[in-house]
């Protein structure tokens, strides 16, 4: 597939003046760029030219006219109204012939007007209902970012790149390649500032304005639709839907933030040194069982024991995973699950140890809780890391649903999904094995730029590994849906050795 690649902006430190670096985040010079400049959209200010090191000294409100100074590669040196000298993104910047903002009139501001206090109602108010899909930035404060789902109408934090990837891909929705291509693309935040709105003539656009769309036909490629433009740009990761969608936010006071509803993404820190709130297991027992299932259901746990002699935690949910009951959809004759999940594990081993990473191994556990989660998207239609009817990360879901012995608690869970055919005439197998493989590819083209799916694989907590299918076709030929599961297990429950 054809990937839109960004012009990434090369970010600098702070130089010395105009000669000699004083250490550099892209090294790019900087010159001399005396003028003034009008807000479009609350931004921060950072003591450096970089969004990786440079730390944030202050927030500048939209419609605050600002002396700049210098100017580097995608950024303005500022002087803001409360005399605070650093660097700010200049897609944030317009011309004008408004005076200055003085210090003077930025401190009567502030001092007799105290931001009133955030409150979370139950419901978001109907009079801001325009906001669905925006991304707000707090300029009361230090610029927080919150997204407001469409779907739900609350608003999400997000803090970070992490976060931006967890929202990213828990409220993706499915989109054909078709019914993407309909809806016209964007290079980068600058030319999204540039164009026109499309709102009020393309249909499909305007519907899912503020949508985080995936592509099901392709890797599960993200693209973000602009709510006030109806067009879309590529987030290659969560690093990049973070400044993305920043650039792209609007201002918005403390008072009208408190109107709309708030939900949090939970991100259970990877932590032995807190106390599990789930129940435990501190015995070395090598079975689980399921009070739910049938008393005989009982899962014989290897003694791959990588976390140690004992499990450590052991979620709390109640379905017995290993067993390889599992839906699998319209499975056609002669697939072999353990030859087709050897060759990927033989991929994802070859790379992590020519990078010295240790080899890991497949796990019915994992390959049972991917193969649900296919059958899921199936349910649900598209590739998607959305759990209904909650927004759940795939490691929440497992812990809630699944007894597994983890190394640790809330377990090391990662998941990457994606799409892919099967076909008789290339050989049901061949044909699964080449969709693993254009999968597995797309995952490690990622290397150069460190994404998320890269980052997956190569995770230095990983123990196990497991594949599910879903098979949406007949006997012949079809779609697939394909999930694996990483994870940080106790035991080994070895991959059932069975052919259809």
């Amino acid at each position: 597939m054809k990937k839109i690649l960004f012009l990434t902006i090369a970010i600098c430190l702070l130089l010395a003046p105009l000669s000699s670096f004083a250490g550099c985040c892209g090294c790019d010079p900087v010159y001399e760029y005396n003028t003034i400049l009008e807000v479009k959209s609350a931004v921060w200010v950072r003591d450096q030219a970089c969004v990786a090191t440079g730390a944030i000294i202050d927030t500048l409100q939209a419609g605050e006219v600002v002396q700049i100074t210098h100017r580097t590669d995608g950024w303005y040196k500022v002087i803001s109204p409360r005399n605070k000298v650093g660097w700010s993104g200049e897609q944030f910047f317009m011309t004008t012939s408004k005076p200055l903002t003085s210090s003077a009139s930025s401190t009567s501001q502030t001092s007799s007007t105290v931001p009133e206090p955030v409150t979370n109602p139950a419901y978001s108010s109907s009079t801001l209902s325009w906001l669905k899909g925006y991304i707000l930035l707090q300029v009361q404060e230090n610029g927080e970012a919150w997204y407001v789902d469409p779907a739900t109408f609350k608003r999400y934090y997000m803090k970070d790149g992490a976060i931006a990837y967890e929202m990213m891909r828990s409220f993706g929705l499915g989109i054909t390649d078709s019914d993407l291509a309909g809806i016209p693309s964007v290079a980068d935040t600058t030319a999204m500032k540039n164009y026109s709105s499309i709102c009020s003539s393309n249909s499909l656009a305007n519907r899912l304005k503020g949508k985080i769309l995936l592509q099901v036909q392709q890797h599960g490629e993200a693209w973000y639709v602009y709510p006030k433009t109806c067009r879309r740009i590529y987030m290659k990761d969560g690093a990049a839907a973070y400044e993305i969608m920043r650039f792209l936010g609007l201002g918005i006071t403390n008072a009208d933030l408190g109107k709309l509803a708030s939900a949090i993404l939970v991100l259970k820190p990877y932590t032995t040194s807190e106390s599990s709130s789930s129940s435990t297991s501190s015995s070395s027992s090598t079975s689980q069982t399921s009070s739910t299932s049938s008393p005989s259901t009982v899962i014989n746990v290897g003694t791959d024991n990588r976390c140690g002699s004992d499990p450590g935690f052991t979620s709390s949910g109640s379905q017995i995973a290993g067993t390889g009951l599992f839906q699998k959809g319209s499975v056609p004759s002669g697939f072999n699950y353990k030859i087709v999940t050897q060759h990927i594990l033989d991929r994802i081993n070859y790379e992590r140890t020519k990078r010295g990473k240790s080899a890991i191994i497949s796990d019915q556990r994992m390959a049972d809780t991917a193969s649900i989660w296919a059958n899921e998207m199936h349910n649900q239609g598209q590739i998607t890391h959305t759990r209904l009817p909650e927004n759940m990360i795939a490691r929440l879901w497992v812990w809630n649903n699944f007894k597994i012995d983890f190394c640790e608690d809330w377990g090391w869970l990662y998941e990457n999904i994606g799409g892919g055919n099967y076909s008789r005439s290339q050989g049901i197998n061949e044909s699964v094995m080449d969709s693993m493989d254009s999968l597995f590819d797309y995952y490690m083209s990622e290397e150069a730029s460190n994404g998320i799916h890269y980052q997956t694989i190569m995770h230095d907590h990983l123990t196990h590994v497991g594949v599910g299918y879903y098979f949406d076709g007949d006997n012949n030929s079809g779609q697939l849906y394909t999930v694996l599961h990483y994870g940080g297990l106790y035991g080994n429950v070895p991959i059932i050795d069975k052919t259809w």
